[in-house]
């Protein structure tokens, strides 16, 4: 089937008829696609030139009111922040995001979504969301750990089409392939078969942007499963259920936490180990 269109429109299920937006430049030059600048030092005592991943403070506008500011890469941006509001439980359907526009600013981007939001989950984050910590901000414990009451649907999430599907990873970084540093965010076949991936320096930022890629391409989440290129930390779990992702693979294992809320939503874990594919048991 092939990537996915990186630019198309469309929401989580096919034929719900969310209407096409507008899409800006978000790469820094226009043409700088791996969001890299170059860094020249002496390695061994040898001139040596490393490329290294743009982090820049990104923006989200909820109607045009501040919402929160996170580091990410300057890279599919529109795709960030519709993952963003689905993940965040911050709209309760994905039909409902009216449209998206990304700004560039004097230090970043500024992304604004216009929508009908959950007014109950719109707690402003009163600091700034860093790239390993996608709680920055939250002011109160209960909003950091919040699960969807219902179970997830079982899907395949077979040994062999996950295998595959990490020997595939590398060839859908190609950022990753310039600085060696991002983390990749893709979207798997029940065969394995990449289908869209998305990469960010932050983890949760590369399935935010993965989720709104989906979102935005008509990529339903109930026919195959997520892969990253990270540790599972718990606020992937938290992420993937709220959207109807139910199966995760990682590169590393899940935390204890991960698993437990994986375990209360009835997602599927795996995990890549030296000796082949773990998948965790769902009890």
């Amino acid at each position: 089937m092939g990537e996915v269109a990186r630019r198309a429109g469309g929401d989580l299920s096919a034929g719900a008829g969310l209407p096409s937006v507008g899409f800006a430049d978000t790469s820094p030059s226009g043409e700088d696609k791996h969001c890299s600048v170059e860094a020249v030092g002496s390695l061994n005592n040898a001139p040596t030139t490393w490329f290294l991943p743009e982090e820049v403070p990104v923006a989200i506008l909820l109607n045009s009111e501040s919402y929160a500011v996170m580091m990410a890469t300057p890279a599919d941006l529109e795709d960030f922040a519709f993952g963003f509001v689905l993940s965040e439980g911050l709209v309760a359907h994905h039909s409902h995001v009216r449209n998206v526009i990304t700004l560039k600013q004097d230090e970043g981007f500024s992304v604004d979504v216009a929508g009908t939001f959950v007014r109950e989950r719109m707690i402003s984050r009163s600091l700034e969301g860093r790239v390993g910590c996608g709680l920055c901000g939250i002011e109160h414990l209960a909003d950091a750990i919040r699960m969807p009451l219902q179970k997830l649907q079982q899907v395949p999430f077979h040994m062999d089409a996950i295998a595959l599907a990490y020997q595939a990873l590398p060839a859908h970084q190609s950022m990753n392939a310039i600085n060696k540093t991002v983390h990749a965010a893709a979207w798997c076949a029940q065969d394995g078969e990449i289908l869209l991936a998305r990469e960010d320096v932050g983890r949760h930022n590369a399935l935010d942007k993965l989720i709104g890629a989906m979102a935005r391409a008509g990529v339903g989440p109930d026919q195959g499963f997520a892969l990253m290129s990270s540790r599972c930390s718990f606020e992937l779990v938290q992420k993937s259920a709220r959207v109807g992702i139910a199966a995760l693979a990682t590169i590393s294992a899940p935390t204890a936490l991960a698993l437990k809320l994986a375990r209360q939503a009835g997602l599927q874990l795996a995990a890549l180990s030296k000796d082949g594919v773990m998948i965790f048991d769902g009890h």
